[in-house]
């Protein structure tokens, strides 16, 4: 498409319309006109905020009206430096349509070719035909200059521009830093225009004497006029005029601020009036705008330079930190720990500010830990601002010291809190001096000033100290003499509340889990309480599983049992703390004695005190413990133990636990009529459901198992309908741990199957998740999974190398069913000319299979061998066959047909090579022709070709069907 010109008034020819476009600089369209030598754009005469990239995005298109251009040119243009992506441009062009009004009552301006760009397809016309806007030179107003670094705040000036036009009176509330003059400086020029220039800003930023307040609003506007008589100067000059006036800086002064703002808005109908302050001037007709951090990257978010830019914090950042001169720059190495110094800077502009200035000196890695540790308060910026506005204690020290000197306590109080925090917390801990109705009328207060930020979610409403804010509170409360006895009593709040909500309703306390971390952290420090440590630490068990922090876990656990000695914890403390432990061990990937040494203590313990819950559910995880490091034959007895210790506590869902368990090892061992059985009795009791603890057997485990068991014994069609309906089930678990192990264990159904194309996007997001959560081991399982799953499009040369890294891994850790993931990886490597590689892998797999009874998998190893030997040059047919042999009498033995037919594939066509065409199809008939479902699947399908290659059907055979 090499033109999508058009114009609605004149229709011009394309090449005409770009010469013309390219020797203008102002252009004209629908309402709207734009100066590309003033980087000016109006409608209607009326300034419209745009970015920097924005406006080059858009004059770049205009400049081409008419033709497509490319996404690369418009990358190429606008960040000439590179290291963007195209998301970083769709999310241009998506604030460019909303800014136009792009789509909106029949406007059309912008459009995307699809694999190709974007184009201009509004309609151009001369400047001379549209009225001229007034000029600037005519407008009398006092404003200071329209900011340069406009980042990130387009929207807030609409907005407030359209508050102003309909409601009059706006205050526009923030905290310090938070860009509340920058903002109605720039919606001030917006509405030139609006209110041909007259446009007044009046500053009480640098005065403490409220008295002087209408004095220096006269003196702004140009009126002579006594302090005493300056108030009716004003509301006569202003009476029956249509203008705009910006009160700046209200906090401080507010009460009089408050007071002559009213008066005038009683008083001069036509006046509009914006006002900014730290709280609300609480007056007639005030509409208020409460002013938000410009947008930064989520926590925990994985950026690269491109994605990351498409954050206005992050773009004010590298702004910022470009213009003090340092040698920077936004890289993919150093993007996420920009993004993290944005979020943790609260998306507040002074504050992204200040920091930029000095990333050139320390790098954004190192401000990242130097933030974690304390943050710098004293870093300066911009000489020519406001004394308030240089560092960032100048900022909250303004704000603190408008505040009464209970609010100044209580303030400091809640600097003990890390993160959000509820009413009820901030009441427990920081009002045992006070009364309740006092903190909450403080709280108010401080939430009125914004100093603390409120929000209120679906179940109640959160507050949080920005992390600046919280830095100097601390310091404050440092110095005084409730320090200990807020950590104390921030401890003690939260491990009543854990207790309380006992081991499933994490929803109230998920999002409060620093908080937690930091009352461990003291618990556990010269200073703290070690029984109140060692109870948290238990209370947070459920917490640290759910949130998949295990290695933390680990920690807490370790630091409270080392605790015990020192203290009176009861059993118990003592056996929570060990189970979990040896828990997260095994979760972490470390599958060694420790993890077993850690979980047989707590077993000991339930023992001892007849809890013959806790025995089941650590005998539950000892079972799996020993599964991952290859003990299957104790894993067998470990279930049987488990087994009758829930018949003896007839407790239901303990024993379909218990018997799940008892099926999975029975289907290590290679019994599959047996590891059926009890998975069918595990799913008829109805107890099953009731399990979502700490461990993994959610019932789609056993539902799992059984697809496996079903494909094995050849059922491939109920196999896929039993295991697509778990994972679809699975999906919705909100449950990391439970919902990666689960998939793992269903993925050998679609392998087996040969439907992997369709379980790919699950691996995907496994790892992700894996990865996110610090998942380990099951991440390892999953890059095995991945790199099968690429060998299995024909993604060779990635596939192996991904595979064989992870059986490595593996190997390393101990994996006791490792052996298994070497199946795929030596026929890979066969099937690619290097057969001694194969051969080398896989005989370790069946000597390690044989030595540790992992028999599972032994007819598909014994099969990849035997095909293995095959096909190497000066091949033993004869030794290949009688591996064969043997890997179909082991399924058979096993009860496993699904591994029957597939070996007899293989025989049939080794023999078939030698000629003996009636032993091939013998062989493999008697195999095939005990199906009764499946017929459509590819190995079943390949039987049915290979018996037509090989003779006639026989009446009732597979090959007739």
């Amino acid at each position: 498409m090499a033109s999508c010109w058009r114009t609605k008034n004149t229709t011009i020819p394309a090449g005409a319309a770009i010469q013309e476009s390219s020797v203008r600089n102002t252009f004209v369209f629908g309402p709207f006109r734009l100066d590309a030598l003033q980087r000016r754009i109006e409608r209607d005469g009326s300034p419209i905020q745009l970015s920097a990239r924005a406006f080059d995005i858009l004059l770049a298109l205009i400049r081409q009206a008419g033709n497509v251009v490319r996404k690369s040119d418009l990358i190429a243009k606008t960040w000439p430096d590179g290291g963007v992506d195209e998301n970083s441009l769709r999310v241009y062009i998506a604030a460019l349509r909303k800014a136009l009004g792009d789509g909106h009552a029949g406007a059309k301006y912008l459009t995307t070719i699809s694999g190709q760009g974007y184009c201009f397809v509004g309609s151009l016309s001369s400047p001379d035909q549209q009225k001229p806007a007034p000029a600037r030179s005519n407008y009398s107003h006092n404003l200071p200059i329209h900011p340069r670094q406009f980042v990130g705040r387009e929207q807030s000036v609409q907005d407030i521009s359209d508050r102003l036009k309909a409601q009059r009176f706006v205050t526009v509330v923030g905290p310090g830093g938070i860009g509340k003059t920058t903002v109605v400086v720039s919606t001030g020029h917006a509405l030139l225009a609006e209110f041909a220039g007259q446009v007044y800003f009046v500053s009480f930023g640098e005065t403490s004497d409220a008295a002087l307040v209408p004095a220096i609003a006269a003196s702004s506007l140009g009126l002579a006029a006594g302090p005493n008589d300056a108030a009716s100067s004003l509301v006569a000059f202003l009476r029956d005029k249509r203008m705009l006036v910006i009160l700046d800086c209200c906090e401080h002064v507010i009460e009089a601020a408050a007071s002559l703002a009213e008066r005038l808005y009683k008083e001069a109908p036509d006046l509009h009036i914006v006002a900014t302050s730290r709280e609300l001037l609480r007056v007639e007709g005030e509409h208020t705008y409460r002013l938000s951090p410009i947008a930064s990257p989520p926590e925990k978010a994985i950026l690269t330079a491109a994605s990351a830019r498409a954050y206005p914090a992050v773009e004010l950042f590298v702004e910022r930190a470009t213009a003090a001169g340092g040698e920077f720059a936004l890289t993919d190495a150093n993007a996420s720990d920009v993004g993290n110094l944005c979020r943790r800077l609260d998306g507040i502009p002074l504050a992204i500010e200040l920091t930029a200035g000095h990333v050139g000196t320390y790098g954004a890695g190192a401000m990242v830990q130097l933030l974690d540790n304390q943050f710098n308060l004293l870093w300066e910026g911009r000489r020519t601002v406001l004394p308030r506005h240089r560092t960032l204690r100048a900022t909250i020290e303004w704000s603190y010291n408008l505040l009464s000197e209970t609010e100044r306590v209580i303030l400091g109080r809640l600097s003990v809190f890390v993160g959000g925090f509820t009413l009820d917390a901030a009441r427990s801990t920081a009002g045992f001096e006070e009364d309740d109705n006092t903190v909450l009328a403080i709280i108010d207060s401080l939430v009125a000033k914004s100093i603390l930020a409120s929000n209120t979610g679906p179940q109640s409403t959160r507050y949080r100290l920005p992390d600046t804010t919280r830095a100097y509170a601390r310091d404050k409360l440092a110095a005084s003499a409730d320090v200990e006895a807020m950590a104390r009593r921030h401890a003690c709040y939260f491990l009543a509340l854990l207790e309380k909500l006992g081991e499933r309703d994490f929803s109230a306390v998920a999002d409060q889990f620093g908080n937690i971390r930091s009352a461990l952290a003291w618990c556990f420090s010269a200073q703290g309480d070690r029984e109140i440590g060692i109870a948290l630490a238990t209370a947070s068990i459920p917490l640290f599983f759910r949130l998949s922090l295990l290695t933390e876990c680990q920690l807490w656990a370790t630091r409270a049992i080392d605790a015990l000695d020192q203290t009176a914890g009861s059993v118990k403390h003592g056996l929570a703390l060990h189970a979990a432990l040896g828990w997260a061990r095994t979760l972490a990937g470390q599958f060694d004695d420790l993890g077993i040494a850690s979980l047989s203590p707590a077993l000991e313990l339930a023992e001892r005190h007849g809890d013959l819950p806790s025995q089941v559910r650590l005998i539950d995880r000892l079972h799996l413990l020993q599964l991952f490091s290859g003990k299957f034959d104790d894993a067998l007895g470990t279930a049987r133990r488990g087994e009758a210790i829930a018949l003896k506590s007839n407790d239901r869902a303990a024993l379909a636990r218990m018997r799940v368990a008892l099926g999975i090892s029975c289907h290590y061992l290679g019994d599959v009529a047996a590891s059926r059985l009890y998975i069918e009795a595990a799913l008829s009791r109805s107890g099953l459901d009731v399990d979502e603890e700490l461990t993994l057997d959610h019932p789609g485990r056993a539902q799992i198992t059984l697809a496996r068991i079903l494909w094995l014994q050849g059922y491939p069609d109920q196999a896929m309908a039993t295991v697509q309906k778990a994972v679809a089930d699975l999906i919705t678990v909100n449950h990391p741990i439970m919902r990666c192990r689960a998939l793992l264990w269903a993925f050998d159904v679609f392998y087996w199957a040969e439907e992997l194309a369709s379980y790919e996007h699950l691996i995907d997001g496994l790892l992700a998740e894996t990865h996110q959560h610090n998942l380990f081991a099951l991440q390892i399982v999953g890059e095995a999974m991945k790199g099968i799953a690429l060998l299995a499009r024909g993604a060779t040369d990635s596939g192996i190398p991904m595979l064989r890294s992870s059986v490595e891994k593996l190997q390393y850790h101990r994996f006791g069913a490792v052996a298994g993931l070497c199946v795929p990886l030596a026929a890979a490597l066969s099937a690619a000319g290097r057969g001694d590689e194969a051969l080398d892998t896989i005989d370790q797999a069946i000597a390690q299979s044989r030595h540790c009874n992992f028999l599972m998998e032994m007819p598909d190893m014994l099969r990849v061998r035997a095909e293995t030997l095959a096909r190497k040059a000066g091949s033993d047919v004869v030794k290949a066959e009688q591996i064969l042999e043997q890997s179909l009498e082991v399924a058979q033995q096993q009860g496993a047909l699904g591994y029957e037919l597939r070996t007899a594939i293989s025989l049939a066509r080794l023999l078939q090579r030698q000629g003996r065409r009636q032993d091939a199809y013998a062989t493999l008939a008697s195999v095939s022709n005990r199906f009764t479902e499946g017929f459509h699947t590819r190995s079943l399908k390949t039987a049915r070709e290979l018996l037509a290659e090989l003779g006639p059907p026989r009446s009732g055979s597979l090959a007739a069907s």
